[in-house]
């Protein structure tokens, strides 16, 4: 029966209704002996054996991750009242280690007084404003030092014969095989929701209660590899084992591992497989009058020591460099630069020297991006989207493009580009002729940055901006076939690093809060084909977000912008990180 504000059960006053479940209601009510706010949770049979057991188990636990018990009526229970909301999933990977490792905390607190929760999911756990989560609802906690009937004979007063204790989605395979729970099974069910946590999704979801349980029983643990690094990959992994001599065996090591990750341990301790061999660093800082970092990686078969070289040439005169694009052989960059004082337009700089040259023709130019041959660049300039020689001489204007979405050119001549208007993927020949396009978002999304592969049909695309998280993006399609899939969560412009030395595998470097990142990309199969690392630190977006100012060219040479801030200049550095004179 429901209690109307105003009722009083003992010295409490019901203020309002909180929520109800199948086992009974739950109230905020005032304490007028301490004139507190608590919370009030009744039960619909007078003190059953499920109220009993959350009495004693939270009546044993005082743990800051933990809901408080008050005090106990004839059919209630007298809980600390905390505002916050249901544990809820996508979050940013910082905030979901920071709240795994509390629960973690809570469950090892548990588990050390002999009590496992039996029921752990986002709607028990509260995310609060000031003390992080809180662990509620142990009503179906096993207690090692109850007395009374044993735990078979209570599960099944409980439940009644057949049925399941705890809530299916995130039940441990020995749950529902109806073996003994442990502190094992309760860290199950938290892989299951740290899943949840980072991908918004049930790791084990199914059309019917059938479909969910063979997952549990026989589905592998899915991979979150495409937005954490390997080591939390692995993590998650170890959780959701099917045996529970093969998981983590306590909530302490558990939590310690996510602490450590936390705090930038995935960083260092890659496994080999994901540490790129190929890479040697070569970083020069921009100084303009807003200060850049260009940093150059070159992909090599050996690990050479890092750090490998610093550059650094000065530039003055100029106020921002917000694109910039590599040319497939890796010698000569473009960039779309802003002189302190005049109009912006293109530069070109070749890596083995110090000169930046105006590129003619190009007054507003933005966006660049290089034909396969190198010979010439396309970028975008009032509202057009313009081809011009790498060598000089007019521009030639294709079509309308508004500010564009970046582009992409294929062996073939053909354009891809995004029309910053209509958020469209559209296509031009490097000849002329009409603008066509290729996809046309849904909703609110924007489709842009397009990058060919180097088969010249397929060709990623970025989809942003929408309000559907689940269909935005890093995709990939073919201009035979445009309906495109989804390979990353990102929102993040991506550039392709080809095979080198007979690789089989090419590279798919975005950007992940600061971060560039890269994974393995299968270009026969199509598929993302290995573990996330990270390349660079500190990278930036572009001024035309969401691209990375950043450009890829052979022998795994790899410019990217760093650390957009007022004032810049680029200086040289020795292996040694002394200062190098030019003139030298």
């Amino acid at each position: 029966m429901s209690l109307a504000p105003g009722t009083r059960l003992g010295p409490y006053e019901i203020l309002a209704p909180i929520g109800a479940g199948g086992m009974g209601e739950v109230y905020k009510a005032r304490d007028t002996r301490l004139d507190r706010i608590v919370a009030i949770k009744t039960s619909k049979e007078q003190f059953d054996e499920r109220f009993e057991r959350e009495a004693r188990a939270i009546a044993t636990l005082n743990h800051p991750h933990i809901c408080h018990l008050y005090d106990v009526g004839p059919d209630y229970l007298v809980m600390e009242y905390i505002e916050g909301t249901p544990l809820k999933g996508p979050m940013p990977l910082d905030q979901a280690l920071k709240y795994g490792a509390q629960i973690c905390d809570a469950l090892d607190a548990a588990h050390r007084k002999g009590i496992t929760h039996r029921d752990l999911k986002p709607a028990n756990i509260l995310v609060t404003k000031t003390a992080g989560v809180k662990l509620l609802d142990f009503g179906l906690a096993k207690i090692e030092k109850a007395t009374g009937p044993s735990d078979a004979t209570r599960t099944m007063a409980l439940t009644g014969e057949g049925q399941l204790l705890g809530t299916l989605y995130y039940m441990s395979p020995e749950q529902l095989q109806g073996q003994e729970a442990g502190p094992t099974s309760d860290i199950f069910s938290f892989g299951l929701v740290l899943y949840e946590l980072l991908t918004g999704k049930r790791a084990f979801d199914g059309n019917s209660q059938a479909g969910v349980i063979a997952g549990i029983l026989e589905r592998p643990a899915p991979s979150i590899s495409n937005l954490a690094p390997p080591v939390l990959d692995r993590l998650l992994r170890r959780c959701l084992e099917k045996d529970p001599e093969n998981r983590w065996q306590n909530a302490k090591d558990l939590k310690a591992e996510l602490e450590w990750i936390a705090t930038g341990g995935a960083e260092i301790r890659q496994p080999a497989k994901t540490r790129p061999s190929w890479i040697a660093w070569a970083i020069a800082a921009v100084a303009v009058v807003m200060p850049i970092a260009l940093g150059l990686v070159h992909f090599r078969e050996t690990p050479p020591a890092p750090p490998a070289l610093r550059l650094s040439v000065p530039l003055p005169g100029f106020r921002s460099f917000p694109y910039l694009a590599l040319s497939q052989d890796g010698r000569t960059l473009v960039i779309s630069a802003v002189p302190v004082s005049g109009r912006g337009q293109l530069f070109l700089r070749s890596l083995d020297s110090a000169e930046l040259r105006p590129l003619s023709n190009t007054v507003f130019g933005r966006t660049p991006f290089w034909s396969t041959d190198g010979r010439s660049i396309g970028f975008f300039a009032d509202g057009k989207l313009k081809i011009v020689s790498a060598s000089g001489g007019p521009a030639q204007t294709l079509c309308d493009s508004g500010e564009g979405s970046g582009g992409t050119w294929n062996r073939d001549g053909v354009l891809l580009f995004g029309n910053s208007l209509t958020f469209q993927i559209l296509r031009v020949s490097a000849s002329g002729g009409t603008c066509a396009p290729v996809l046309t978002p849904e909703g609110s999304a924007r489709y842009s940055f397009p990058v060919f592969l180097p088969d010249g049909k397929h060709f990623f695309y970025t989809a942003s901006g929408g309000e559907d998280e689940n269909t935005l993006g890093v995709y990939i399609a073919s201009l035979d076939k445009p309906a495109g899939r989804r390979l990353l969560p990102d929102q993040s412009s991506v550039i392709y690093a080809p095979p080198e030395h007979g690789d089989k595998l090419g590279h798919l470097l975005f950007l992940r809060e600061a971060t560039l990142m890269a994974q393995p990309f299968d270009p026969n199969v199509l598929q993302l084909a290995g573990d996330v690392f990270a390349v660079a630190t500190h990278a930036s977006l572009s001024f035309s977000r969401p691209q990375v100012a950043a450009g890829v060219g052979a022998k795994g040479v790899l410019v990217y912008i760093s650390n957009l801030t007022p004032e810049h200049q680029l200086i040289w550095f020795d292996r040694s990180g002394m200062e190098r004179n030019l003139a030298e």
